[in-house]
């Protein structure tokens, strides 16, 4: 007999275990600070601009023609979008780390959360993880799109039409699983830190310390 989403969380929670604002002014800024826990940023001319309490004033230049279309902070890490880059900044290793986009590629979603950062385009899902300073990505599908974003402090889940792929701070990669060509999603729920999908066959948790998705029938 199927078992009821509250016996499956009861099931679950046993196995899953659960700063200072730094303010600076600067003459030169030419657009708003980004204040976050650890880390804050700013753009002046040429370069994009992030500072904290270990690391003292950090820069990654700006190429001519670049221009900046975003950025936020939070927690341990910040995050730069440009016209043609993700830049990325981690307290933890007190360094800028960049990705390059494909041409024409668009950006759809940016997320910064404590740990890390995701960035949703029309053909990649991006994350930046805050502990390493690593960007990682995901390519989406020739006809898939996203549904739906769900995060929490430590991880975000993607519902497309095709998957469920899940990035969380700790992990290796992103992590994905695929859904059946009759399988709906029915409900989706953030307890604990831990994103569980319920669909008409199964249910499906992601969290930060799973290695992965885990399956509930």
């Amino acid at each position: 007999m199927p078992t009821t989403r509250a016996e499956n969380w009861t099931l679950l929670a046993p196995r899953l275990p659960l700063a200072t604002l730094t303010w600076l002014v600067w003459s030169s800024v030419t657009q708003a600070v980004e204040f976050g826990n650890e880390v804050t940023v700013w753009i002046e001319q040429g370069q994009a601009v992030a500072t904290s309490l270990v690391s003292g004033r950090r820069e990654i230049p700006l190429d001519a023609q670049e221009a900046v279309t975003g950025s936020g902070a939070s927690g341990i890490n910040a995050l730069v979008v440009t016209s043609r880059r993700l830049l990325g900044f981690s307290s933890r290793t007190l360094t800028w780390c960049e990705t390059d986009r494909d041409l024409n590629e668009k950006v759809l979603e940016r997320r910064v959360l404590p740990t890390f950062s995701v960035v949703r385009t029309d053909k990649h899902l991006y994350g930046f993880r805050g502990a390493d300073g690593i960007w990682l990505d995901e390519a989406l599908g020739i006809r898939e799109t996203v549904k739906k974003t769900q995060t929490t402090d430590y991880g975000a889940v993607f519902l497309t039409n095709e998957r469920l792929v899940g990035f969380a701070s700790l992990l290796g990669d992103f992590s994905s699983k695929a859904l059946g060509i009759h399988e709906h999603i029915t409900q989706l729920d953030n307890q604990k830190g831990l994103v569980i999908v319920t669909t008409s066959n199964r249910t499906l948790v992601f969290g930060s310390r799973l290695s992965g998705w885990e399956e509930f029938e």
